[in-house]
């Protein structure tokens, strides 16, 4: 890092990052381009590297849409080579598709802005590429050469892009292939050869450092940056937030929804503060203190401006501390997000020290949650072992693997792992230390169906073919990294066990956890349930496809009431049918609601379905188990493992692909994680976005049928 704090101009003013101990040459750089419309080939013709020689690249016409990739904000930088460590620029993501010979900039929100940026988008036309997508930030550069928020908006009231540069950092689609399976430091080496231009133009490639994650994070704090991303070297393009990207940031900073504002003091003129506010999980507006610092003249009269036209006479937000002082206070409608720095969180979730950074037009008020500062990966090496690898592990020696075993625990997540040799699932040769290594790497996916949630929990010590217990309370010392809610039950009150993280997880995997069943609700309000779920369990005679269409019937069954659902495999012999919902409706009308519709579905085709348990009547047909939803009543988790042979996983799919799933057991250890990376969206895209709540009008239809 001695070069970039000597090599201080050329690497930080113009948003540059150069290996350590390693500058760069004309040996280093890639043979120049053409810049000539005319033929805008794949690549230029002297160019050494094409998008269909990389690593698992697809012959795909290029896609409409695109979504980012989000990085997940964590506390302190990953160590290992296989981290790339960037700049983490204050500007507007955007996205640009190249065709046919013209560039469109598009918001992360799918906004286009080309005729804003004229000037960048004539730069990235002039790329010799016939289409693609790149991914970057606009930035505008302060004299000290640290990007700008607030520099970025005084350029785009003027209505001038001259002064802005779009840095790009990543290529998921190219030339008629897609790449984002491809590893992101080689779609980085492309991008590179294709963007072989000035450091003074408006397009530019956002550089990199490989490893040494620490010292470019100190580096980038002490010349006052924003911070730095760090991202898995090996990973794939997910358009979604993922842990292979991750924010490290200097100073914490959110975007906020103005909730209001108030009269100003002294010689202030327009006002003197915001009042901010976050969206929680249910779709409430949360207020979370004020931002008075950071405005000049300009930026007071510009606010105020935009506030005179959304004034209302009711607070927005779910509720206002006990101490609020409510006199010269004004409400405004809740569509108005502005970014704003602080020092932390109280512990009434107010915030400290905040400083006003901006208004951020290119985000939507109901994207805005509170951002959660997360321990970083803690593995930072290559992917789960494969099948050889872990095989290979296995044939080690007796004595090596007591040593590792006894006094070389392996740890992930900050977790010890004891025994991580350990076979869980024989068939497989699947060891504790591959169950640990599988969750890590499907973090992302399970964490949100599982994470403050009370837990019931299968556990199985030595492995799934032996001795498995259902545990529901906690009853004796448990690991730091797990927590408890403490709830009535009929006769007394117990404690269940929860998990708050990645380090939660693993620990339930070193008690040898190979089911994992949250509650329908929250540990922070467990008697509103949000979750719906029923089982649609067959009797052996049928076939899939009579299950599949039993999914499909009660997803229509919803639908006539009003209600969006996701469906999912079970990893056991049906499907579970999912159905979010607010937390406005107490376990009694739940368990009742669930009840009636399974019923209703029920009659509709008594000879193929049945709502009651009786085994003797269940004979050739499709059991639609409703009782899931009674409260302490728990379903397994999307993306659990099963205590079963196989190792099959409980999976969530679309309502498009399910035909095309070969049973209730498809998805396994060997199959899930591989699939998630190469997934182009989500099956269940939208779930925690989904706002709908069970209504007096839908309990009177189910009942009525």
């Amino acid at each position: 890092m001695d070069e970039i704090a000597a090599a201080e101009d050329r690497v930080w003013k113009n948003g540059q990052a150069v290996k350590p101990g390693k500058k760069k040459t004309g040996d280093d750089r890639a043979p120049k381009k053409s810049a000539s419309k005319k033929t805008h080939a794949r690549t230029s013709p002297q160019a050494d590297i094409q998008a269909a020689d990389l690593t698992n690249a697809r012959r795909r016409d290029i896609p409409r849409e695109v979504k980012p990739q989000l990085a997940t904000l964590v506390n302190e930088a990953p160590k290992g080579e296989n981290w790339l460590h960037e700049i983490k620029f204050d500007g507007y993501r955007l996205l640009c598709a190249m065709s046919n010979g013209k560039a469109r900039l598009i918001t992360r929100n799918g906004h286009d802005w080309t005729c804003k940026f004229p000037r960048i988008a004539a730069a990235a036309a002039e790329v010799p590429l016939a289409d693609a997508w790149l991914d970057g930030e606009l930035v505008a550069m302060k004299a000290s050469g640290v990007s700008d928020f607030q520099t970025l908006q005084n350029a785009l009231k003027q209505g001038s892009d001259a002064e802005l540069a779009y840095y790009v950092f990543d290529l998921p689609f190219c030339d008629g292939h897609d790449l984002t399976r491809t590893p992101l430091i080689e779609r980085k080496r492309l991008l590179r050869q294709l963007l072989n231009t000035s450091d003074a133009g408006p397009l530019r490639y956002s550089d990199h450092i490989q490893g040494e994650g620490g010292r470019m994070y100190d580096q980038a704090c002490s010349h006052t940056l924003e911070g730095i991303i760090s991202k898995r070297a090996d990973s794939a393009y997910q358009s979604r937030r993922a842990r292979t990207w991750i924010k490290i940031k200097c100073m914490r900073s959110q975007e906020f929804v103005v909730c209001g504002y108030s009269d100003p003091g002294g010689s202030r003129k327009y006002f003197g503060a915001l009042l901010l506010g976050y969206y929680d999980p249910d779709g409430r507006l949360v207020y979370c203190g004020r931002v008075g610092t950071g405005f000049d003249s300009k930026s007071l009269k510009a606010v105020h401006e935009l506030l005179s036209g959304r004034t209302r006479k009711t607070a927005p937000v779910r509720e206002l501390p006990k101490d609020f002082e409510k006199r010269g206070v004004y409400w405004v409608r809740p569509d108005l997000v502005v970014e704003a720095t602080f020092a932390n969180w109280t512990d009434d979730g107010l915030l400290r020290q905040a400083s006003f950074q901006g208004v951020r037009e290119d985000k939507n008020p109901r994207d805005v949650v509170r951002e959660q500062l997360t321990a970083m990966p803690a593995r930072t090496g290559a992917k789960m072992s494969s099948a050889a690898s872990r095989k290979s592990a296995s044939t080690q020696s007796k004595t090596t693997t007591a040593t590792r075993s006894n006094s070389q625990q392996i740890r992930v997540a900050g977790q010890h792992l004891t025994h991580p040799d350990r076979v869980l699932y024989p068939g497989q040769d699947v060891t504790k230390q591959d169950l640990a290594l599988f969750y890590e790497r499907i973090a992302d996916w399970i964490l949100p169906h599982i994470a403050g949630r009370p837990l019931s929990l299968v556990r199985c010590p030595q492995g799934s073919g032996k001795s498995c217990f259902f545990q529901k309370h906690i009853t004796d010392a448990l690991p730091d990294a797990l927590g408890g809610v403490t709830v009535q039950e009929k006769e007394k009150r117990a404690t269940y066990i929860t998990i708050s993280d990645l380090s939660g997880l693993i620990a339930l995997v070193q008690l040898g956890v190979l089911e994992i069943h949250p509650w329908g609700s929250r540990a922070d309000n467990p008697e509103k349930p949000d979750r719906l779920v029923f089982d649609l369990d067959p009797d052996p005679e049928l076939g899939w496809k009579e299950v599949i269409q039993g999914a499909r019937m009660l997803r229509e069954c919803l639908d006539e009431l009003g209600l969006k659902s996701f469906v999912k495999t079970s990893g056991g012999k049906g499907l579970h049918v999912v159905v979010p919902v607010t937390r406005r409706t107490s376990w009694e009308n739940f368990k009742a609601f669930s009840k009636g519709v399974a019923q209703d579905a029920a009659r509709r085709e008594p000879q193929h379905y049945i709502a009651t348990m009786s085994k003797a009547k269940r004979k050739g047909k499709i059991f639609i188990d409703w009782l899931r939803n009674g409260r302490g009543a728990t379903s397994v988790a999307a993306y659990s493992t099963r205590a079963r042979a196989q190792a099959p996983v409980s999976t969530p799919v679309s309502w498009d692909e399910l035909d095309d799933i070969e049973g209730p057991a498809a998805f396994t250890l060997a199959n899930v994680a591989g699939r998630l990376e190469s997934l182009k969206a989500d099956p269940w895209q939208h779930f925690f976005e989904t706002r709908q709540s069970i209504t007096i009008a839908m309990l009177q239809a189910v009942r009525a049928a």
